[in-house]
């Protein structure tokens, strides 16, 4: 099975490479890191700290036996985690190399029978093909949601594929984070400090840039449209940094101890989602009758 989900994907990096299928430039982005992804981002002390507290929001949300679709899964960490505890993933990504990846972490940790994966693009959800009410629920972490502004689609697609009552689990980087700015202005970075203010930006990985997106709570569930309603809304990356920063404080251990421990206190404050590195938004799917 994960033989036959590599070659259909090799041959999909290949007619990306030849033009005949034309990734976005965050897609071509995230193809250049993805063998390097995992030691250099999911592997740090800070994104396990947060990937933790994460966890543990998500398993008290989609219990084992649900079905979930992943949007932006990267190199599969959470799908395969999800797959541990009996939960069936479709995990979808716009980079080949990250899904390839995905697939090769699943056979190796013996649940690439329950972790399956497709090539899917946020920015054309509206001419996505997925079964009605099929899934669970629906989930998305670090800032994937962010590499569109496609929302009002998004939200119609998955309210088109995902079952009434359930759920969609997202985490987007905020308008505004408090560590971000203070960390930044206090060193004199001003652009960076404010960055995220207009509500669009531009990143930059290697030798290509793509837009990113930055919504409010607010907007972000305006868009997502009158079939969803707002279940919980928390922050997360109070006091932990965002990954430009994880080197930096990954140095000071005790530190990191401190910080995670505030971290889990502060993130059900209501405040909390406004001040926030990330917001964690989960909505649920609306009955229609």
């Amino acid at each position: 099975m994960w033989a036959l989900c590599l070659s259909a994907l090799s041959r999909r990096q290949s007619l990306a490479a030849s033009g005949t299928m034309s990734l976005p430039e965050s897609g071509l982005a995230f193809e250049r890191i993805a063998t390097t992804y995992d030691a250099d981002l999911t592997d740090s002390p800070v994104s396990r700290l947060l990937r933790a507290q994460l966890w543990a929001w998500l398993a008290a949300l989609f219990p084992p036996g649900n079905y979930l679709l992943e949007l932006g899964c990267g190199t599969g960490e959470d799908a395969i985690w999800f797959a541990q505890r009996g939960v069936r993933v479709l995990a979808t990504d716009i980079s080949p190399q990250m899904l390839a990846i995905t697939a090769q972490k699943a056979a190796q940790h013996g649940v690439g029978h329950l972790v399956q994966v497709q090539l899917l693009d946020l920015d054309r959800a509206e001419a996505w093909q997925l079964p009605e009410r099929a899934f669970d629920g629906v989930y998305s972490n670090y800032g994937a949601l962010n590499c569109t502004a496609n929302w009002s689609a998004l939200g119609a697609a998955l309210a088109h594929a995902v079952r009434y009552g359930g759920c969609a689990a997202f985490t987007l980087i905020s308008r505004f984070s408090l560590i971000e700015t203070c960390w930044h202005a206090a060193h004199g970075n001003w652009r960076v400090a404010f960055r995220r203010w207009r509500g669009k930006a531009s990143a930059r990985i290697g030798a290509i840039s793509f837009p990113i997106y930055y919504p409010t709570a607010r907007q972000f569930r305006r868009a997502f449209g009158a079939a969803w309603r707002l279940r919980k809304l928390r922050g997360w990356g109070i006091f932990l940094p965002p990954s430009d920063l994880y080197g930096a404080l990954a140095r000071h251990p005790r530190l990191l101890r401190r910080l995670g421990a505030a971290e889990r206190l502060a993130a059900p404050l209501a405040l909390s989602a406004y001040l926030a590195d990330q917001f964690w938004i989960v909505l649920e799917r609306r009955c229609e009758f």
